[in-house]
């Protein structure tokens, strides 16, 4: 991926001058599978799709709408791993300033230590990334799931962060990285600075991780409300029209894959789902229910919350447990090859 792009003080890009392009339709793109494998891949289409589907079930935000404008995406992000040797980053972490008692909301550190430890399951391997401010709740999830090398943080300052983005170069280069992942990450909008859903500024607590982008990796987005990183993936006028403030929030950097789900570790669930899928059985222990809970149980612990009550509780975006659970079984039984109860 090559970019042109101007960045605003705090380290985010401005959107009025920005430029990106993506490898899809490259050899790259394909995940080095060769012509064949491509066209046998297909008859996981159909599966891959229900589990689509059901990771995008909406929950208040417009994600069904906004998944109809990256339909196949999450096929063509599980072909690219389930490959074999890609090595990705993976980066989460949206803060909540304005929570009683501020912290890393619960939905992202799920998916995102679930998509480490699948990748590590298969052959592959990968680090788990994230900032300062969210950096409790990001080693509680990864805590006994991920050697603790695997965890890098950036600096909140932006005097340091130049200097931490040469160290992720160099670890790019020494482990032969080709992938970053990002769920639930927030990005900049359309005046460069990120915003939570409420159309809230978070710049001063949210360090520039989409600035990654740069270092020329295959990039597959995960989100669920249109201000994460990999949204710009999406015509603009698709956020403005379906997202309360969407005009303002909009993430303006793109994917080469964007998964659009109800929750963003949905999203990452359904990854994970769709390569057990196409046959990486070795995530097999990701698909049970008690993991999940187990990760929300430890981010909660070390005062992960809510996003939507702003709450410490083992919950995602406001929903009962009952109903969270029932999309994560769903998108495991799908997977399976069962017929959801």
């Amino acid at each position: 991926m090559t970019e042109t792009m101007q960045y605003n003080q705090a380290g985010h890009v401005n959107r009025q001058s920005d430029t990106f392009h993506t490898g899809r339709g490259s050899a790259a793109h394909h995940g080095g599978i060769g012509p064949a494998a491509r066209i046998a891949s297909w008859r996981w289409k159909p599966r891959v799709a229900h589990i689509q589907n059901a990771a995008a079930a909406d929950v208040g935000r417009g994600s069904e709408t906004m998944m109809t404008f990256a339909r196949g995406d999450l096929f063509h992000a599980a072909r690219w791993l389930k490959s074999g040797g890609h090595k990705a980053m993976v980066v989460t972490g949206f803060y909540i300033p304005q929570a009683e008692q501020p912290a890393a909301e619960s939905d992202g550190p799920a998916g995102a230590v679930e998509l480490c430890e699948a990748l590590r399951a298969i052959g592959s391997d990968a680090w788990l990334v994230s900032d300062e401010p969210c950096e409790p709740v990001i080693r509680a999830g990864a805590s006994s799931r991920l050697p603790e090398d695997h965890v890098a943080i950036a600096p909140a300052d932006a005097q340091h962060f130049d200097r931490w983005v040469d160290a992720m170069r160099g670890l790019v280069k020494r482990h032969d990285i080709d992938t970053i992942i990002y769920i639930e990450r927030v990005g900049p909008a359309r005046d460069g600075n990120p915003r939570n859903m409420r159309g809230f500024d978070i710049d001063r607590w949210t360090a520039p991780l989409s600035r990654l982008t740069g270092l020329g990796l295959h990039v597959i987005g995960i989100g669920d409300g249109g201000n994460e990183i990999g949204m710009g993936r999406l015509d603009s006028i698709v956020i403005e029209d379906v997202v309360e403030h969407g005009e303002r929030i909009a993430c303006t950097v793109p994917a080469d894959e964007l998964i659009v789900s109800g929750t963003s570790n949905w999203g990452g669930h359904a990854l994970v789902c769709a390569m057990y899928a196409m046959g990486c059985r070795r995530a097999a222990p990701l698909l049970d229910v008690a993991w999940h809970r187990s990760v929300l149980a430890d981010v909660a612990r070390a005062g992960g919350l809510d996003g939507v009550t702003m709450r410490n509780t083992p919950t995602v975006d406001g929903l009962s447990e009952e109903r969270y659970y029932r999309q994560i079984r769903m998108m495991s039984d799908i997977a399976r090859g069962r017929r959801h109860r």
